[in-house]
């Protein structure tokens, strides 16, 4: 796993650089706006370009090579942030700039995300698959805890701009380790290369399509997925309603600390025998912890609930990845994740959509003293300003438990990993 590690450190120096500007932005957003609706925006915007560029994205990731695709990406999103680095200097930087830049840096990403999952498969034997999918997501959760913790320290040293600047220069690191190695690539048929690549797409589709048990898979972290941008993107201004930035960062790197966690777990343990019963249990104990971080305006309560809501999400992710890697051939991977991407990842922007009207003109109002909702969930939630978000938090919780009850019953997805054959790939 030398080549797959040597690539995941450099992603991991960059996405912590990622998380200090994220970080700062997020806390100038407020500070100008004072309004939930900015971030529903700029999570709305990053979730635009798997949704329309995916299928393409992943029909060329198969065609191209794989390590240059993932180092054109890190360099388009290094100059995203270099754009907003010299708005902000210069004092021209508005809201709807940071709105175009999350959608330029999403659309590398979209790029990217095929190509480096489809990459996994070629570099760590299939009996490690899943520990490798664990530490992509471990590295994740690193940044949401290191970030706020560095931004906490740097913002009054070097300020917005020049956390800016370190997340640019961290992206060096990522494109550095991609030149260090090479990436195996799965030979292309001549009639893939004389393919057109509308029938590269449909060849993708086709795959999945014909196996009821894959489709499913993305149906329903999609479903997952629409209930959980419904209220994550508003954890800000709920923390924000009633605590300063500092607490902001506290509560988040509590957040985090359950991401970090659970990656180490999975990284090491290596899941469940049965991969669907790790998914089936992991968004279950996710819902419990949304449910509970709704209750209360108290910052350890709700990065205590958040905690236990990303804390199974890398054995999710991770025995999610496996499962598709083991059952998708090598030189379709590209293909067949744009594809998964784009399903899961269906339902995010109409949750982006939907949470700030509801946050905005239903739930706070109606958790005000005297609003509408208050005579019946105010006893529980109690009333006031962010009690509208924590009573839609705990709302998705129990969403989570519904949509896992019947996805659970639709055997083709149950029984995913007995019905289709495994894909035997030499490493």
């Amino acid at each position: 796993m030398r080549k797959f590690v040597i690539i995941w450190i450099g992603q991991l120096i960059s996405t912590v650089g990622s998380g200090l500007t994220g970080f700062a932005l997020s806390i100038w957003i407020y500070q100008e706006t004072g309004q939930a609706a900015p971030f529903v925006y700029t999570a709305l915007f990053s979730s635009l370009p798997v949704v329309m560029f995916s299928l393409f994205a992943g029909a060329l990731v198969d065609r191209w090579n794989r390590r240059w695709v993932m180092v054109f990406t890190d360099v388009g999103a290094a100059l995203s942030t270099l754009a907003v680095f010299f708005l902000y200097t210069s004092g021209n930087l508005q809201v709807w700039h940071i709105y175009v830049s999350s959608f330029f840096a999403a659309l590398f990403g979209t790029f990217q995300m095929p190509a480096f999952n489809a990459s996994i498969t070629m570099l760590v034997p299939r009996q490690h698959l899943t520990r490798a999918n664990g530490m992509v997501q471990t590295g994740a959760s690193v940044e949401g805890i290191l970030s706020p913790v560095l931004a906490g320290l740097l913002v009054g040293v070097i300020g917005v701009g020049g956390m800016m600047l370190v997340d640019f220069a961290t992206f060096f690191a990522a494109v550095g380790t991609l030149l260090l190695v090479s990436i195996p690539q799965p030979e292309m048929t001549p009639e893939h290369k004389a393919q057109k690549i509308i029938q590269d797409i449909r060849q993708g589709w086709q795959y999945l399509s014909a196996r009821r048990g894959l489709i499913a898979l993305p149906v329903y972290i999609g479903l997952i997925n629409l209930l959980l941008t419904s209220v994550i993107a508003l954890q800000t201004p709920l923390i924000l309603s009633f605590a300063d930035a500092k607490i902001l960062g506290l509560t988040q790197m509590i957040s985090s600390l359950g991401l970090l966690l659970g990656g180490i777990l999975i990284s090491t343990w290596g899941g469940t025998r049965r991969k669907m019963t790790g998914v089936y249990i992991g968004v279950l104990i996710a819902g419990l912890g949304l449910m509970f971080a709704g209750l209360r305006p108290i910052f350890w309560w709700i990065g205590l609930g958040i905690f236990f809501l990303l804390a199974p999400i890398p054995t999710v992710n991770a025995q999610l990845r496996a499962i598709i890697q083991t059952k998708s051939p090598p030189d379709l991977q590209g293909r067949v994740f744009s594809v998964v991407f784009l399903i899961a990842r269906l339902g995010p922007p109409l949750g982006f959509l939907i949470s700030a009207p509801l946050a905005d003109k239903l739930f706070e109002p109606g958790m005000m003293t005297n609003g509408t909702l208050a005579p019946l969930f105010g006893p529980l939630f109690g009333t006031g300003t962010g009690r509208g978000i924590g009573l839609m938090m705990t709302l998705v919780g129990l969403g989570f438990w519904l949509v896992t009850v019947i996805m659970y019953l639709y055997p083709r997805l149950r029984l995913v990993e007995d019905e289709l054959p495994d894909i035997v790939v030499e490493n």
